[in-house]
């Protein structure tokens, strides 16, 4: 499961992989981290939460 952390604007836990800039994706729309609105009125899942989890990190490689 993904790791969850704490949106420093509203507190709400948010899947740390889908974080913008630190922030939850609604709170980042609403500071302009983002090019979208967050009201646009859709139903369903958008493109991010049809993303499997990224594979973990082979931090056996970096730096050579």
């Amino acid at each position: 499961m993904a790791e969850m952390r704490r949106c420093p604007r509203c507190g709400h836990q948010t899947r740390a992989d889908r974080m913008v800039k630190g922030f939850g994706r609604e709170c980042a729309t609403q500071l302009g981290l983002v090019g979208r609105t967050s009201d646009t009125g859709h139903e369903g899942p958008d493109l991010l939460d049809l993303l499997d989890d990224p594979p973990a990190a082979d931090h056996d490689h970096v730096g050579r």
